[in-house]
């Protein structure tokens, strides 16, 4: 098995069931939100996708292929949010969305986080906290590293 794997499944403090319990309340928060609060992957309006006025702010920031980039941030969010909520590839998903939230804060706000841009910064701040510390005890990420642990030694 590559040397990556385990970095990206192990928990920076696997017996300590207060902090474990503090991050599964925080993942499982954050994810939801992700999937629920930013309105941009449920239908609205008879549309399921990216809603038109996100793919307009997407061009509006400058990237080229706005329809693209803005799918890509809605799978993002809608995907990484389930992922965080189990708590599998919980880096990798709490680092995409660290990017997006950042590009939310420090592009699309211009870095105006005292009034319109302080939830994505917040959440920014909460996918970089998910990304340092990983996952917890309490989730799929730590029962795959047990599990492949196990069948190692």
């Amino acid at each position: 098995m590559s040397k990556w794997y385990p970095s990206i499944f192990k928990t920076a403090f696997p017996e300590q069931t207060n902090y474990n319990l503090g991050f599964l309340i925080l993942r499982f928060f954050v994810g939801l939100a992700f999937c629920t609060v930013f309105e941009k992957l449920f239908p609205r309006d008879g549309i399921w996708g990216p809603q038109d006025w996100f793919i307009q702010d997407v061009a509006d920031m400058g990237f080229p292929f706005p329809l693209f980039f803005a799918w890509g941030a809605v799978l993002i969010e809608f995907v990484g949010g389930i992922l965080l909520m189990l708590g599998l590839f919980t880096r990798p998903a709490a680092l995409l969305n660290a990017i997006v939230t950042f590009v939310a804060a420090f592009v699309y706000h211009q870095g105006d986080i005292v009034k319109p841009g302080l939830t994505a910064f917040f959440f920014m701040i909460m996918c970089i906290s998910i990304l340092l510390n990983g996952a917890g005890k309490y989730s799929l990420d730590y029962w795959i590293h047990n599990k492949n642990n196990k069948n190692e030694v």
